[in-house]
């Protein structure tokens, strides 16, 4: 995955001095934000050894949407400006809205099942604590819209 990101990163390298910024972003949402989001509840929980290359590649990629040079260098206030979520906020989004759809029903049969059968198992086991770790998730607040 680090290795297709880095490639469109390449891209918009390649196109920052011909497009304006509405194009980056367009460019950077259609391209690298979209396979971010795929799968992202499947993988983010891997190890930090292995999400730190794609971390690095989305901070490359904002500092190509950064286009005033003399504002900030720092890519958390660049994210802030051109008011993108950072990826442990896209995680936490889309366990959110995973989390919602079931608690409201909208999801297949199938992973009521699952997660029935996961919160009954948790229950049976003297470990209670790791029910808050796998299916829900705190009260995030990000920056962004602020």
């Amino acid at each position: 995955m680090c290795c297709t990101i880095s490639k469109y990163v390449g891209v918009m390298y390649k196109v920052k001095h011909y497009v304006n910024n509405q194009a980056l972003r367009m460019l950077y949402h259609s391209l690298i934000n979209s396979r971010v989001q795929y799968g992202i509840m499947a993988w983010e929980r891997a190890a930090s050894c292995h999400l730190q290359p794609i971390s690095v590649v989305l901070s490359r990629a904002m500092r190509y949407l950064n286009t005033d040079k003399l504002l900030t260098n720092k890519v958390t206030a660049i994210y802030k400006m051109q008011k993108i979520i950072q990826l442990k906020d896209i995680y936490n989004l889309e366990v959110s809205k995973f989390m919602y759809k079931y608690t409201t029903s909208q999801l297949p049969a199938t992973f009521k099942i699952i997660l029935n059968s996961l919160l009954m198992f948790i229950h049976m086991t003297q470990d209670k604590s790791k029910l808050g770790k796998l299916l829900y998730q705190k009260h995030v607040q990000t920056q962004v819209l602020k």
